[in-house]
């Protein structure tokens, strides 16, 4: 090959010679031209004699003894399958439990899914509290035979106190009623049959010889059993009212317990109720329910509203004043509740003639943003519109808006929470206030109002997820409204699924 030397073949076993090894056998000269002359002379390693290896070298080179054919080296981490892997990471499974309430959040419009889902679930309950209603009945049908007198006074009471007026329930009882001798099992008996509805002349008869009797836990549980009875029976259509036996004879005793306890006792109270239900126009009664509502029993207070306006029609000045103190001032939130329907009943026709309708405005108007529950707010709210005075509170409410107190502007934001948006011009004024509002009140009621109100629009969910990364009080409420929105609109869906028809 010319003057090049030849290089024996590299094997495996050998090492490879450094290359830079010739630069040490060789003279460098200084002179920068005869070191290039120098270097074109020595001689460079040919490709074909190049050894072709690769990298990373195989670890059985260095190997000092042979593995076992199936053996498997051990690993400082093991891996996992992917299915064990899913089993076994946290978060994976955090993931797909996110996955699984996303799912479920998008509603999946097949109806025919939705409708068998919703058959099924009815079918289900109701068979299991017929089967139950009907198993418990037998059985306490059969112990109206039982020899055990404990027995007997257990079942014709919890009869009575299931309310099932079955024609099986009510004939058992009324058998009972006629054939037993025992005066507890009589007695009992007929008041369960009067908590059904039955006012026949034995049962009456019953009840009256011992509401005769000077005994205070019978006489109280007669009368309440007889309450419960005449107000369904009142409420009853004119054509399916029955006869009551030995009405005439009941109204005389009710009369006699009325004089002869206090005047505000519970006893005369419950008996004065019953004579109002069976006669309207009984003077005995209507002073006893006018005596009551002087006093500071809120309970027999609204009973006796109840009784002078819609049974007996009184509505006078100062029934209404009555009816607005009780709105104002009861702590029990289903009372004002009744209070405020009650105005609807009066009328604004009567409100009128009595020249009260300014101080019964001023009160509807201040119970809208003051009333700390919503329900009684929603019941202020329709007597507002049943009174024609739903106009004038808008107009009010809507200048109260732009006002310069924040107190002002937050009592506004309330009611219209209730009352509802009549104008685009509300809802971007109300928008803008989310936004630009000093008073941080003011923006949480807004907040608040939208929930409420359900008001699901774009701009509105935009401006409340932008609030939610800010943190702080706004954050939080913002949250929260976000939920209940998705909840309406959710339940908004499932209403129209359900009012689609059919075939």
């Amino acid at each position: 090959m010319g003057g090049s030397k030849m290089f024996p073949a590299m094997t495996s076993s050998t090492k490879m010679p450094r290359v830079s090894s010739w630069g040490v056998m060789i003279e460098r000269p200084e002179d920068k031209a005869a070191r290039l002359s120098v270097q074109s002379k020595m001689p460079k390693i040919s490709f074909h004699q190049t050894p072709h290896i690769t990298y990373p070298r195989s670890p059985s080179l260095w190997r000092t003894y042979e593995p076992e054919p199936h053996f498997i080296p051990p690993r400082i981490v093991e891996q996992p399958d992917p299915a064990t892997l899913k089993k076994q990471c946290m978060y994976r499974k955090k993931l797909e439990k996110e996955k699984i309430k996303a799912m479920k959040k998008r509603s999946d419009f097949s109806l025919s899914k939705f409708v068998k889902v919703a058959k099924i679930k009815q079918k289900e309950i109701g068979i299991w509290e017929e089967d139950q209603k009907a198993e418990r009945l037998k059985v306490l049908i059969k112990y109206l035979a039982s020899p055990v007198e404990l027995q007997q006074l257990y079942a014709a009471q919890a009869l009575g106190h299931l309310g099932v007026a079955e024609e099986m329930v009510v004939s058992a009882l009324y058998n009972t009623l006629q054939e037993s001798n025992n005066q507890p099992l009589q007695y009992e008996a007929a008041r369960s049959l009067a908590l059904l509805g039955c006012l026949e002349t034995s049962v009456m008869k019953v009840l009256i010889k011992h509401l005769k009797v000077v005994t205070l836990n019978k006489r109280e549980d007669i009368l309440a059993a007889l309450k419960v009875s005449l107000q369904a029976w009142l409420f009853t259509s004119t054509f399916e009212q029955h006869c009551i036996g030995y009405r005439n004879s009941l109204m005389r005793n009710l009369q006699r317990l009325v004089n002869l306890q206090e005047p505000l006792d519970d006893i005369s109270f419950d008996a004065a109720l019953c004579l109002g239900y069976l006669d309207n126009s009984n003077l005995l009664s209507q002073q006893t329910m006018l005596m009551c509502l002087t006093q500071k029993d809120w309970k027999k207070k609204s009973q006796a509203l109840l009784m002078l306006i819609k049974h007996m029609e009184i509505m006078n000045a100062e029934i209404i004043q009555s009816v607005l103190h009780h709105l104002q001032h009861c702590p029990v939130y289903k009372l004002r509740a009744d209070s405020a329907q009650l105005l609807t009943t009066i009328g604004l026709e009567i409100i009128q003639q009595e020249g009260m309708e300014e101080m019964v405005f001023n009160v509807l108007l201040m119970k809208l943003s003051e009333e700390p529950f919503l329900v009684v707010k929603q019941f202020v709210a329709l007597a507002i519109e049943e009174l024609n005075m739903k106009k004038q509170v808008w107009e009010i409410v809507e200048k109260q808006l732009k006002d310069e107190q924040a107190q002002i502007r937050k009592q506004a934001v309330i009611a219209l929470g209730v009352l509802g948006l009549r104008k685009a011009s509300v809802f971007l004024a109300m928008l803008e206030m989310l936004e630009l509002d000093t008073s941080v009140d003011v923006r949480v009621q807004v907040i608040r109002t939208f929930s409420t109100l359900g008001i699901n629009n774009a701009q509105v969910q935009k401006s409340l997820r932008r609030k939610v990364q800010t943190g702080g009080i706004l954050a939080r409420e913002c949250a929260k409204a976000l939920k209940i929105l998705d909840k309406i609109s959710v339940a908004r869906k499932e209403s129209m699924l359900k009012s689609y028809r059919v075939i």
